[in-house]
């Protein structure tokens, strides 16, 4: 998703020191920009609230990271938000549904299905 992973850091499983994957995204022409990637995998019920939001903007600083995205399985309090707004840098949030969104529009791990609704011609009792 024009995130060039990082060879040394790249993406880490465990260990992290806060933050999923870091990397390098062009955003035009003539800049490139360090960006940190933090993914948390929770249920519906947990949402991410704003000390995690926190402890990644920690983790951005120590990688000299201008850029963050957050990634969930599930979705964000309101003050997380907020804290995502805060500070010298925007932290991007992805819910559940935005991560869906963007795995269509990407095409990872998906393989497009074709479905037919049968009208009242075949549905008729008569």
């Amino acid at each position: 998703m024009n995130v060039d992973i990082d060879e040394s850091l790249g993406i880490q499983l465990s260990g992290d020191g806060g933050i999923d994957g870091y990397g390098y995204m062009t955003t035009d022409d003539f800049r490139t920009t360090r960006v940190a990637i933090q993914a948390k995998r929770w249920g519906e019920i947990s949402l991410v609230s704003s000390p995690e939001i926190d402890k990644f903007r920690g983790a951005m600083d120590k990688y000299r990271a201008e850029y963050g995205i957050f990634i969930t399985t599930s979705s964000f309090t309101r003050d997380a938000v907020k804290a995502s707004r805060n500070g010298t840098r925007v932290i991007t949030l992805i819910d559940g549904d935005h991560l869906v969104d963007l795995v269509v529009k990407y095409q990872l791990y998906v393989k497009p299905v074709v479905t037919y609704e049968l009208e009242e011609f075949f549905t008729d009792n008569d």
